[in-house]
């Protein structure tokens, strides 16, 4: 089995506590070959952890005909740039969820795909759950019998799960630096809205409801309606942004009259993470919860609920492995590029998703407006 060789970009959260650790623990299929990162701090502290021989600070310094591939954990604004970069220099991509804020930039990294004949995939870990895909075998043969699908989701955000980690904190970025991610996604958030001004609510629940959080829930969504023949997208019928910007939602009619629900809400005052996807169908309820995404070792839990006779009721709880799902889509990609097996989340589903989103959050800001004047 080939080992490729790969080049870590972004090294903060995600970057630390998923990619970097399962990148190394899965040495039989990577060469962990070089980290990039604006923090000399985190550059250093985790290539030293990890036994990385390369660690810089840009693209720039990196010499691509090292390396294979690269993963893309870099803040959301600078996705596009790492993409791009990697696919003039014919590297094939892993990369994290939100693809982009903007269609003008996943239409730029489909065309440089295209272009260069590379893998790129996006990263969605949740669709590589063992129990999602349970669920995908569970679902009726067609969307007819589903009458509803919903997913439901509170959030304190990373800490509780994460502060017993060994995370090296980037406090030496430079001021420059900073200012520029943030005009970036002051740039882009007004880009993908069309607005001259975007309302501080809106622009907050656009970064982390929507873009950041929602997004795995539509790619979940997306797979359940393309799993049973349903078209992609949904149509939208409603969306909402509330709780001063810490919580979004979204309605879709679904073909035959069935309704598709999200929402996402922080909620920093408890420290608990409950995602729930829940599939009402005529004869079977298909219940996946997810713990929060930093634990290792906790795997998704999986309910089926069937009528049993008249009054009875049988629920089935369907324990499948304790695999990773950040572990299974790096074995993926790792898959998609050696083997030619299927990119799970190309760059073409990632788009659909955030068109997606960006419909709803034109919805919900529009309504916000509307009921401000």
């Amino acid at each position: 089995m080939s080992r490729l060789r790969v080049a870590l970009v972004g090294c903060g959260l995600v970057g630390q506590t998923e990619h970097a650790f399962f990148i190394s623990a899965n040495s039989n299929l990577f060469a962990f070959a070089a980290i990039v990162d604006a923090s000399a701090t985190v550059r250093e502290g985790v290539g030293e952890r990890y036994g990385v021989p390369m660690r810089v600070a840009s693209l720039d310094e990196l010499d691509p005909g090292t390396l294979d591939a690269i993963v893309c954990a870099t803040p959301d604004v600078y996705h596009s740039d790492v993409v791009l970069w990697a696919l003039e220099h014919g590297l094939h991509v892993l990369c994290e969820k939100p693809l982009a804020f903007t269609l003008r930039e996943c239409d730029e990294m489909i065309e440089a795909r295209d272009r260069s004949g590379k893998t790129v995939q996006v990263g969605y870990m949740k669709r590589h759950d063992p129990a999602y895909l349970r669920m995908l075998e569970l679902l009726p043969a067609d969307a007819s019998t589903i009458k509803c699908i919903s997913i439901e989701v509170n959030d304190p955000n990373s800490v509780p799960f994460t502060a017993h980690l060994p995370m090296v904190k980037g406090s030496d970025v430079s001021p420059e630096l900073r200012a520029d991610s943030r005009q970036r996604a002051v740039d882009r958030v007004a880009e993908a809205t069309g607005l001259a001004e975007v309302p501080a609510v809106a622009s907050i629940a656009f970064q982390n409801a929507f873009l950041s959080s929602l997004v795995h829930d539509i790619s979940m969504l997306h797979g359940i309606l393309e799993h049973v023949g349903h078209p992609v997208p949904a149509r939208l019928v409603d969306a909402s942004i509330f709780a001063g910007g810490d919580g979004g939602a979204a309605g879709w009619q679904l073909e035959g009259g069935a309704r598709m629900t999200a929402f996402h809400l922080t909620l920093e005052g408890v420290n608990d993470y409950t995602e729930r996807l829940t599939v009402y169908c005529a004869d079977r309820i298909l219940e996946l919860t997810f713990p929060a995404p930093y634990l290792r070792n906790m795997p998704t839990r999986l309910i089926e609920r069937r009528s049993a006779g008249a009054i009875g009721l049988t629920e089935t709880r369907h324990h499948v492995s304790y695999e990773e799902a950040f572990e299974n889509e790096l074995r993926s990609f790792h898959r998609s590029i050696t083997e030619g097996g299927p990119v799970v989340v190309p760059l073409e589903a990632a788009r659909a998703d955030v068109q997606g989103l960006l419909e709803a959050h034109a919805y919900a800001t529009a309504r916000l407006e509307a009921m401000a004047s």
